[in-house]
């Protein structure tokens, strides 16, 4: 189960660039509020996993890198 769910930095870099494309098809489609609207909220989310990470104990570069990958590691699933 633990190999199931683990995630690699190659497949947080994948979902950072995805992320990308993403919010440029958004400011291109929608226009800047909306691009802005999902960035904040990809924001959003890397600033509560690294509370969660420095809640459990983790400090600095361990902090940001494990943010990163609850961020953006689900396209190592892809």
């Amino acid at each position: 189960m633990r190999e199931t769910f683990r995630v690699t930095i190659g497949g947080a870099h994948a979902g950072l660039a995805t992320t990308a494309v993403v919010v440029a098809l958004f400011a291109a489609v929608g226009g800047t509020a909306w691009a802005l609207i999902v960035g904040g909220a990809v924001a959003l989310c890397f600033v509560v996993a690294l509370s969660a990470a420095v809640g459990g104990g983790r400090r600095g570069r361990a902090a940001v890198t494990r943010a990163y990958l609850l961020t953006f590691g689900w396209a190592g699933w892809l």
